[in-house]
């Protein structure tokens, strides 16, 4: 496809991406090319909080949504209380665009976080497409039934999925290409999902700064 194909392609796909675009819902494109999928990066890089996730032709496309956004707010404070009680280093990285284009894959995390590699990295510069896989990426998968973005994690080899519908979390562990589910997490291996899951409920429905203050006490308790 010429690039000047290519514009109007991403041009046409974002009339149809604007009108879904207030009703929350996720857009999923069919035949996208390595260079489609890099051009809707770069516009994309103007619209706060979308994310992208591209599996080998396939681009879904998700709009911020108040769900996500509270959650992921609340997924960032009970990582970073953990670590601070554990005196773990953690670098948060939220919803970097992680991608190889050898692979055919590329992901944005609704959080992810190094924590094992965090050492490694602290002062580094990276290449925006070399960037270091995450210890841990989070899927908030509240309000629409999303791309399987398993197959895209295990290529990119990153270690850990942490999922969460609303009302479950689910601990996940890369082994050899494919994920098993775990109880407890391999880099905060205090924390188990079902412990995660009831301090979310809590945040919700007492506010986060009640929920956080929980869950430090609960982890001065370990």
């Amino acid at each position: 496809m010429s690039a000047t194909a290519a514009e109007n392609f991403v041009l046409d796909n974002f009339t149809a991406i604007d009108f879904l675009a207030g009703s929350g819902k996720t857009v999923l494109l069919n035949n996208i090319s390595w260079d489609e999928y890099e051009n809707f990066l770069r516009d994309f890089e103007t619209r706060a909080g979308w994310r992208l996730a591209y599996d080998g032709g396939k681009l879904e496309i998700m709009p911020p949504t108040y769900e996500h956004e509270y959650y992921s707010f609340s997924f960032h404070d009970f990582v970073r209380a953990y670590c601070d009680v554990f005196d773990l280093e953690l670098v948060g990285a939220r919803s970097t665009t992680f991608r190889r284009r050898f692979l055919e894959k590329g992901v944005e995390p609704d959080e992810c976080y190094y924590i094992q590699s965090a050492e490694g990295i602290i002062g580094k510069k990276f290449s925006s497409k070399e960037y270091p896989m995450p210890d841990i990426a989070v899927e908030i998968d509240v309000t629409t039934e999303s791309l399987d973005k398993f197959p895209i994690y295990a290529a990119l080899q990153v270690p850990e999925i942490w999922i969460y519908d609303g009302r479950r979390v689910s601990f996940y562990e890369l082994e050899a290409e494919n994920y098993r589910q775990i109880s407890h997490s391999r880099a905060l291996p205090h924390l188990a999902a079902e412990n995660l899951a009831e301090f979310l409920a809590m945040s919700r429905a007492k506010g986060q700064t009640f929920a956080l203050k929980s869950f430090r006490v609960w982890l001065q308790g370990k």
